[in-house]
């Protein structure tokens, strides 16, 4: 068997860990990853395995070199340049005339080799990935098959409301030689990214085997600590030693009077203190001392660590060469790194991370991090960054935010508003100024409303926007790109993981940016608002009516400088945030915002024009397009990927899909060019109505199709998707995965109610 293992990676999320060796190298019960990699591979009859290095090569080169061979030839190849998963392996093989079997360095497991290489043979396979089923899908890339296997498509790290399959793609994949061909040379490829897409668009046969065993990815340290956790349990089929009954120990167990509460593993030349409590789910490494009455549960502690009396270690990882003096402290999910020494009653608190060769002084408390680190805790709900002002979201926090957001891929040109409350004005003070001294050009666009926001970010040609708002001490940050876009979910991954890990751009001393004052714009909002009309309305009498009263003013404003009258013929009643509008004429009584939305959109149809909506907007939307030869065309709302760009673009042309102001407007002008009443052009539309809902879920969205059991359950870009001559209901997860939003549509409003009705029993059975 040939077999290469990608062992390249930076392993950036295990920082401090992996400060001081490459991810392949971290230990697992106290040996390395690539050294039960190597087992496996030897256990089903790899005979060549090649190694493909980047990061730290020399440290994986040198644990080669002396590694037992036998009848195994090893090889380590490093890139001279960054390559990516394909392309590494393509500049580290010749002229191959087997299958090749490719194994990712970044994950564990105890699969059956042999066992995927004859599925790969009898499928007839060009391509094999392996996968695994995983509870939580949104950290992983997924792969989609049909009844007999053969792969369909791929989500990388969907959000819940774009998960339809729990199989994961392992990084382990089987590939006949030729398909080496189509990796280009010397250049950045990558097998999830680049090649298997396009192999697929060549419809060669890829297959999905779903392996049996235990597989972990270890990206983060707390996969690390579950892992070892699991090893520990018996979850995973690989030879240990046990010295009793949970306990497992290279050598015999230390004297003295101390107490192991399995499951535990305990390394060589380990001394263990009078009193001292192990367990369960720890790991104590070679060469450690752990003294008298110290505490140390579901932790790791790598070789030649030292805990002194009455310190204690919570779900924490120490790494090599560290010092826990007198009565320190590490908490929940927090990391010391190599070389540390943490003094005498000092307080390391939960998910903080604590970078090689750090000095704690005695009785210091660290709450957060001394240079990187990483955190579960996601930023990002449906109704963006939300918190208790001065508490999830004080002053540090709102810095640390801030210089996030400045660091990531939207972070160089951004504008920033708030309403008009004092703690959002505070907040806004906070993070423009972050942003300034982290390099960015912010544009200050001072208090101003939501949908202003939009506008000015795609009237100055913007990456992004951050609104700020404030209600019940509650504070609300609205991230979103030019136009008032929703952020892709990269974009909020990578301002999480900033975050939670502080790492930010580095910038000179002198690299702080001036903050552009751009609190004149509103006047350019107003006359682009009166432009909308595209027309004079004279003769129209229409009232308004907002809880907000800048909503209220600037629509009046707008009305007056297009010579409607005030009455009551039509009354506009718009929303505190100025998103949503609904109006009434008294010979048909209220019309919701989806209607008037479709009466715009009628008329742009009619003038031979495409329209971009949201992904969840009413699906007779779509229907109204045909009829006339063209598109409704959706944008995702956390998208995984670059489907949506072309809605994406032309939705920036139309803010009046995202501006209850503006659709008000440009309802108006189409009011008035046709001639025709409210009600006649409501009549011209497809009858339609549309249920919405929002529903507590019990079960993983991984498990939505076979909870719905349904034929018709289509899975989408964003939820699934059910059709029937009654009408369709989208559900889409919300992003906790813990609720689930229902959108049914249907001819009459009792139907539509009764599709979200049945929906809701049939959920509430689950």
């Amino acid at each position: 068997m040939k077999a290469v293992i990608l062992a390249g990676g930076f392993g950036t999320r295990l920082r401090p860990l992996t400060c001081t060796v490459p991810k392949p190298m971290a230990k697992l019960l106290g040996r390395p990853v690539l050294s039960y990699i190597l087992e496996l591979l030897r256990a089903h009859g790899a005979t060549d395995v090649t190694l493909t290095t980047a990061y730290m090569p020399e440290v994986i080169a040198e644990y080669i070199d002396a590694y037992p061979k036998q009848d195994m030839h090893l090889r380590c190849v490093e890139e001279a340049q960054p390559l990516g998963t394909a392309g590494s392996v393509k500049a580290a093989l010749g002229d191959e005339k087997e299958p090749i079997l490719i194994v990712s360095g970044d994950g564990f497991c105890d699969f059956d080799f042999t066992k995927i290489l004859t599925y790969h043979r009898e499928k007839g396979a060009a391509v094999t990935i392996v996968t695994t089923e995983v509870q939580d899908p949104r950290e992983y890339g997924l792969v989609h098959t049909d009844a007999s296997g053969a792969v369909i498509g791929f989500c990388e790290k969907p959000d819940w409301n774009g998960v339809s399959t729990s199989c994961a793609n392992t990084g382990i994949y089987v590939l006949e030689p030729e398909i080496l061909e189509y990796i280009p040379e010397k250049q950045s490829f990558d097998f999830s990214k680049d090649l298997f897409p396009m192999l697929l668009r060549k419809k060669l046969p890829i297959f999905g085997c779903l392996a049996e065993g235990y597989w972990c990815d270890i990206g983060d340290l707390t996969a690390y600590r579950t892992c070892q956790a699991d090893m520990l349990a018996g979850k995973v089929r690989l030879p240990r030693r046990a010295v009793a009954s949970g306990v497992y120990a290279e050598e015999t167990l230390p004297e003295g009077e101390y107490q192991l509460v399995p499951p535990v593993c305990i390394g060589k030349d380990v001394v263990i203190g009078t009193g001292a409590v192990i367990g369960p789910n720890t790991v104590i490494g070679d060469g450690s001392y752990i003294g008298k009455g110290a505490k140390i549960c579901e932790s790791v502690l790598l070789q030649n660590t030292a805990v002194y009396d009455k310190a204690v270690v919570n779900q924490a990882v120490i790494c090599e060469n560290t010092v826990l003096k007198y009565g320190a402290q590490v908490f929940e999910e927090s990391a010391v790194g190599a070389d540390c020494v943490i003094g005498s009653h000092a307080c390391v608190g939960p998910q903080a991370c604590i970078w090689p060769k750090k000095y704690i002084a005695n009785g210091t408390h660290v709450s957060g991090n001394l240079k990187y680190g990483v955190s579960r805790t996601e930023l990002f709900s449906d109704n963006g960054i939300c918190g208790l002002s001065g508490v999830e979201l004080d002053p540090v926090r709102l810095s640390l935010l801030g210089r996030s957001i400045a660091s990531s891929a939207i972070g160089k040109k951004i504008g920033i508003a708030a309403d008009s409350a004092c703690a959002g004005h505070a907040a806004y003070h906070i993070l423009a100024g972050a942003m300034a001294v982290q390099g960015s050009s912010v544009w200050n666009f001072g208090e101003c409303l939501l949908p202003q926001l939009y506008f000015y970010t795609a009237f100055c040609s913007l990456q992004s926007g951050i609104y700020i708002s404030e209600r019940g001490g509650r504070l609300r940050l609205q991230l979103f790109c030019a136009g008032g876009l929703p952020l892709p979910r990269s974009v909020q991954r990578e301002i999480e993981a900033r975050f939670h890990g502080g790492d930010f751009y580095r910038i000179s001393p002198d690299g702080a940016k001036e903050i552009s004052d751009m609190e004149s714009l509103e006047a350019v909002y107003l006359r682009e608002l009166v432009r909308e009309a595209g027309t004079s309305l004279e003769g129209q009498q229409i009232s308004v009516r907002c809880p907000n009263e800048k909503i209220n003013m600037l629509l009046e404003d707008c009305l007056y400088r297009l010579e409607t009258q005030s009455g009551d013929e039509i009354t506009l009643k718009l929303n505190y945030d100025g998103t949503q509008v609904s109006a009434f004429h008294r010979e048909c009584g209220w019309i919701p915002h989806d209607k008037l939305m479709a009466i715009c959109c009628q008329a742009e149809f009619e003038s031979g024009r495409d329209v971009a909506v949201a992904f969840d907007a009413p699906f007779a939307l779509t229907a109204m397009a045909a009829v006339h030869g063209r598109r409704a065309i959706r944008y995702l709302h956390t998208p995984a990927d670059d489907s949506d760009r072309d809605a994406r673009r032309l939705a920036l042309e139309q803010l009046y899909v995202r501006d209850a102001l503006f659709l008000s407007i440009r309802l108006l002008g189409v009011l008035q060019r046709s001639g025709k009443s409210l009600p006649a052009l409501l009549q011209s539309v497809p009858q339609f109505f549309v249920r919405r809902r929002t529903v507590p879920i019990k079960f993983s969205p991984t498990e939505l199709l076979e909870v719905l059991h349904s034929p018709n359950a289509v899975p989408q870009k964003e939820g699934v998707l059910l059709e029937n001559e009654n009408g369709r209901v989208l559900l889409v997860p919300q992003k906790s995965g813990k609720k689930l939003r229902i959108f049914a549509e249907s001819a009459s409003y009792e139907t539509a109610c009764e599709l979200c009705g049945d929906i809701e029993e049939k959920l509430a059975g689950h």
